[in-house]
């Protein structure tokens, strides 16, 4: 049964589910559109149990609140500095509206499986954690439920809001505090496994090189175990092996894939991985040739990097001939094109004049990295954490099946991993998003709280004044942060248009 005739099966059964749920709509039961909540006094008692201890849970979100209130100042800091980078990336660099939504199935960076799980989890402590607080502060909780779509994702407690309301402050920050404390927390967990209980067991099963691209008969996600009967011990190795190498020349490899080892003879040279139409390469060279030798001027230039190719052409004229030495299908070629102006294809007036070839090439060297690149990668306190954290947009979680292959532990192993990562990662955002001081997120709640309780220490003693001027500060914050969020996405189009 294909996929998309699942999903349509799925989505048929879930319309009759609603229909069924719209007739028998009630306290219990309602819907928001696609959305089915259902209410129940059910699990109260199990929270109530759990929320005894109230000594415990009391100075748990005296300390959440410190740390919400770290997370707040940095996340707000975060945005604006997000917002002065919005004035400095190209309109195609900008994320797309559905990147700031941390929905899986809509958010592309989100797998389906690993974060609907992951954003059940995040949401069901979140919640529960603010109705263990209600009731550690003697505050009725009037019911709990569970947010369907198609499966569930997610839960509320639903505290007495007039209770809440005319609570003290501590209490209230404390309540507010929970949800997004217990996040961090539970991300904190799942960050320590996975840096010394995981990622410790990744292991190649061959040292060398990965070859992460296209390159004549490698193919990408390959190891080089050894090239020209040198073995390769990581990435310095072979770079110190490829500067013995001379473009152009044939030298052989032992190439590592699916467990399987073979030997294969690679012309070392700049790979042809692009060529632009209509550009002087067009219909010249094609997507994987090699070329290794470039005459200009006269004089012969062997590369086989891509820094070595860029820094020729950009020392070339327009107008000039330029002669290319390229291998296609075992067979050696040479060709002369004329270069055409680099400017007319940029549109940038610093290239007037410059040669222009028209190919994206690269030499082997360009696109390798060390079999123990990618363990370190998954190490969260191996070097800097923001690129931890950014394994979703660089395609690395959930781990490739065709990297994964080329290490040690078993499928099982992958899955596990990944869904502690997606269990990391969606509370993580989760946690620090609320904290933002903008309402009706957590943040918000306690922003306004802690502003009341300072003019309240400086002496100002009408209450009625102090929530109005609390409030309205907090106010101009939400406004302040829907309009960074919203800047994200919209300020590098409307620089596109008006640029």
């Amino acid at each position: 049964m294909s996929p998309l005739l699942i999903v349509l099966i799925l989505i048929l059964a879930w319309v009759g589910v609603l229909l069924v749920a719209y007739r028998l709509e009630n306290e219990a039961l309602s819907l928001w559109g696609p959305i089915l909540m259902w209410k129940t006094e059910r699990g109260k008692k199990v929270i109530g149990r759990i929320a005894r201890r109230d000594r415990f849970w009391n100075r748990y979100a005296d300390m959440g609140i410190v740390l919400c209130l770290a997370a707040m100042l940095g996340m707000f800091i975060l945005i604006l500095w997000n917002v002065y980078l919005t004035f400095q990336i190209a309109p195609e660099q900008a994320p797309s509206p559905e990147m700031l939504l941390g929905l899986p199935g809509i958010n592309p960076v989100i797998p389906i499986g690993y974060g609907i799980i992951a954003l059940v989890v995040a949401i069901v402590v979140h919640e529960l954690s603010h109705g263990i607080l209600a009731m550690a502060g003697r505050l009725k909780v009037k019911a709990l439920g569970v947010i369907f779509l198609i499966v569930p994702i997610g839960a509320f407690v639903e505290p007495d809001e007039e209770e809440l309301e005319n609570t003290t402050a501590r209490k209230r920050s404390r309540v507010f505090a929970a949800g997004p404390t217990t996040n961090m927390v539970l991300a904190l967990a799942c960050l320590l496994m996975l840096a010394f209980v995981l990622a410790p067991s990744i292991s190649p099963h061959t040292d060398g090189v990965i070859v992460s691209n296209d390159y004549a008969d490698i193919e990408p996600w390959s190891v080089i175990a050894a090239a020209n009967g040198t073995s390769v011990a990581n990435r310095s190795a072979f770079d110190d092996l490829a500067d013995t190498f001379t473009p152009g020349d044939t030298y052989p490899m032992q190439i590592a894939r699916d467990g399987d080892l073979a030997e294969r003879q690679v012309r070392y040279g700049l790979y042809v991985a692009r060529v632009e139409e209509d550009a002087p390469a067009d219909g010249t060279l094609r997507e994987g040739d090699i070329v290794w030798l470039l005459r200009y001027n006269g004089t012969d230039i062997r590369v086989a990097t891509q820094e070595a190719f860029i820094d020729l052409m950009e020392n070339t004229s327009a107008g000039r001939p330029l002669n290319v030495l390229f291998q296609r299908n075992g067979t050696e070629h040479n060709a002369s094109v004329v270069l055409a102006d680099k400017a007319g294809f940029t549109d940038d007036g610093d290239d007037a004049g410059v040669g222009y070839l028209g190919v994206v090439a690269y030499g082997v060297t360009d696109v390798v990295r060390g079999t123990d690149y990618y363990p370190r990668l998954l190490q969260p306190f191996e070097g800097s954490f923001l690129p931890y954290l950014a394994l979703p947009f660089i395609g690395l979680s959930p781990f490739p099946g065709q990297l994964a292959s080329i290490y040690t532990p078993s499928q099982g192993f992958w899955m596990v991993y990944n869904m502690v990562y997606w269990l990391f990662w969606l509370n993580f955002a989760l946690g620090t998003f609320n904290v933002l001081p903008a309402v009706p997120l957590d943040g918000g709640y306690i922003f306004r709280d802690g502003i009341a309780g300072v003019m309240r220490r400086l002496g100002m003693h009408d209450e009625k004044r102090r929530e109005k001027i609390a409030s309205g500060v907090t106010t101009a914050f939400s406004v302040v942060v829907l309009v960074a969020i919203l800047s994200m996405v919209f300020v590098p189009q409307l620089r596109g248009l008006l640029l």
